[in-house]
């Protein structure tokens, strides 16, 4: 019997496809890598039957790559082309809620948006928002590259958020990491091990998350700067200063640019940050103060904007507007992080090298945790510009390392940027293949992502 038709005993027979349009669906994410048809796509409803399917993989010598919403910007769900896709987007329940302990467990497919709706009523909220993909980004990927988003400088990413993690590894085990104690110190932390891991250890089946309060109060505001540098070195300050943000997002001349174009904004093209902050009244207004005096120094302005403007709808259109710049072009991007210092050096790096080699890059991203995205326009139909573009960006990544920065702040390795991860962990590397065969001992689960075996 072949892995296709055992797949159709495990779960419904229609609930597994081989139809030519639901694998191309499937065989790519919103990267800008080549896609992989795969053999076939499961979608399973229960922790029994993931293990059924990881168990019939195994046993087949099948590669399993397990897929949410699909909005991986790495390249950490595109499948294998002799392998099996498991989609867990219908896994979209509420299994339990704990209001009184600010707890909640769910199914991985729930999307972050739908999850927040659900807890308003209650006062609450999972906090680490995806940007601008929090309308279609699933828990269980969140989890998988243990994303961050434009409030994590003050509340933190998304695994400070997991206290229990139902996972199924490699072998079909199903297993529960972790409870609902807030603190412990029994054992090692194998939650934080599968949180980032980018599905390469094990499938998650459900989340137990902890979440926070609705804050009080929220104050937004914008100011634009007339060059990057001086932008950067107000956040640098701010964080010296220990302002309590709850968000300061930084963007380019060049994504202002491109949002103008898209959405027809009319927003003045220099570089702005936009901040928000949380809490009682007498806060909001003494941290506004603070930060304006900040961006003062720094020659920076208050930005206006017009009447219904919103700086985070502004903000979720980012990637948009960059994308449809030039027509016919793709993105070279990436995620760096770094100490928040280093932020002005790095943008300004940034830009010398769009300049030197030609291309048209944006900056931009959630920099009061040192993080920061660099998005090249490129024409992947002439490669001579497509190869520069592509060692321009090793040449960010690079200067990031050398700086004491990392990869990846929030999207992952992937395929995306796998050439350069050795570089950063060095020896480390041999102890996480180790780690893979433990949860993983037949290599089935997402294989080739992150390093090679």
């Amino acid at each position: 019997m072949g892995i296709v038709e055992r797949l159709s005993q495990i779960v419904s027979p229609e609930r597994v496809s081989t139809h030519p349009d639901q694998l191309a669906v499937v065989s790519q994410d919103e990267s800008t890598l080549e896609g992989v048809v795969p053999r076939a796509v499961v979608w399973a409803m229960s922790a029994q039957e993931i293990s059924g399917i990881v168990v019939a993989c195994r046993e087949s010598k099948t590669p399993l790559t397990t897929r949410g919403a699909g909005s991986a910007l790495e390249g950490s769900t595109i499948p294998l082309a002799d392998g099996i896709v498991l989609d867990l987007s219908r896994m979209t329940r509420v299994l339990d809620f704990w209001p009184e302990d600010l707890q909640v467990r769910v199914e991985p497919g729930i999307i972050y948006d739908h999850l927040n709706l659900k807890l308003k009523d209650e006062g609450l909220f999972f906090p680490p928002s995806p940007g601008g993909s929090g309308d279609i980004a699933t828990v269980g990927g969140m989890v998988s590259t243990n994303a961050s988003g434009i409030y994590s400088i003050k509340y933190g990413a998304t695994r400070e958020y997991v206290l229990a993690l139902e996972i199924i590894t490699g072998t079909g085990e199903l297993i529960t990491l972790g409870n609902r104690s807030v603190k412990r110190s029994s054992g090692y932390n194998l939650i934080d091990l599968v949180a980032g891991s980018e599905g390469t250890l094990a499938v998650i089946s459900a989340v137990t998350l902890k979440l926070a309060g609705l804050p009080e109060g929220r104050l937004q505001t914008a100011y634009r700067f007339e060059d990057e540098i001086s932008a950067a070195r107000a956040v640098s300050e701010m964080c010296r200063y220990g302002l309590d943000l709850a968000a300061v997002e930084f963007l380019d001349r060049a994504l202002i640019q491109a949002l103008n174009r898209l959405k027809d904004y009319g927003l003045e093209e220099t570089p702005c940050l936009f901040l928000e902050f949380h809490g009682p009244q007498p806060v909001l207004q003494s941290n506004s103060e603070l930060a304006e005096s900040i961006c003062n120094d720094l020659g920076g302005s208050k930005l206006v904007l017009a009447d219904g403007q919103r700086p985070w709808e502004i903000r979720h259109f980012a990637t948009d507007a960059v994308k449809h710049r030039k027509p016919g072009y793709a993105i070279i991007r990436n995620d760096v992080a770094f100490p928040i210092s280093t932020l002005p050096e790095i943008v300004a790096y940034c830009h010398e090298l769009g300049r030197e080699h030609g291309l048209l890059i944006h900056t931009f991203g959630h920099v009061g945790l040192g993080l920061l995205h660099a998005l090249i326009l490129a024409d992947r139909s002439d490669p001579d510009q497509w190869q520069r573009a592509n060692e321009v960006n090793d040449m960010i990544i690079k200067k990031t390392l050398q700086r004491g920065g990392t990869i990846s702040g929030e999207h992952g390795i992937g395929l995306g940027h796998k050439n350069l991860f050795e570089m950063e962990h060095g020896p480390a590397v041999a102890l996480m293949r180790g780690i893979k065969n433990q949860f993983d001992p037949d290599n089935i689960l997402n294989p080739g992502k992150i390093f090679d075996p």
